[in-house]
C-alpha cells in the first residue's frame, strides 16, 4: 500500500504573495521612471525646436534687415519652413504664437528692440517656477 506522507516540496502561499508584492513594487517604480523619461524627451524636442527657429531667424537676419521679420506673418513663414512638430500632439507647428497662446510643447518668439526672444512651453511638467523649457530665452539678433 501507499503511504501518504506530507510533501515538503514547493512554495507556501505566503512566499508567493511576497514575491508578487515585490514584483508589483518594482513595476510601479519602473513605470514612474519611464513616465519621467518621456517628459524629459518631449522637453528635449521642444528645446531642439526652439534652437531650430533660432538658427532659421539668425540665418534670415544675416540676409535681411531686422525689421523685415518683425511682423507675425514673416515669422509664421519661418515656422512653416522649419517643419517642427509639437512632441505632445504630434501636429506640425506652422505659425508663431504668443506666450499666452502657446500650448504644451509649442515654441514662440517675441520681438523687441531688434532682438528676437525664442522660447518653448514645457511638455507636461514645470521647469523651475515657470512652464518654459528655458529659464532665459534664446535670442537672435543682427
Amino acid at each position: 500500500m501507499y503511504s501518504f506522507r506530507k510533501s515538503k516540496k514547493g512554495f507556501t502561499l505566503i512566499e508567493l504573495m511576497v514575491v508578487v508584492a515585490i514584483i508589483g513594487v518594482l513595476a510601479l517604480l519602473g513605470l514612474r521612471l519611464y513616465t519621467g523619461q518621456q517628459q524629459k524627451a518631449k522637453n528635449a524636442i521642444v528645446k531642439a525646436n526652439a534652437g531650430t527657429i533660432q538658427t532659421l531667424i539668425q540665418a534670415e537676419l544675416a540676409d535681411e534687415a531686422v525689421t523685415a521679420y518683425d511682423t507675425s506673418a514673416e515669422r509664421d513663414a519661418i515656422f512653416a519652413a522649419a517643419g517642427i512638430y509639437n512632441p505632445v500632439t504630434g501636429a506640425q507647428q506652422s505659425e508663431d504664437k504668443t506666450a499666452a497662446e502657446a500650448a504644451e510643447g509649442e515654441v514662440w518668439t517675441a520681438y523687441s528692440n531688434n532682438v528676437f526672444s525664442i522660447n518653448g512651453k514645457s511638455a507636461g511638467s514645470t521647469v523651475g517656477d515657470t512652464d518654459y523649457v528655458y529659464d532665459v530665452d534664446l535670442t537672435a539678433r543682427k
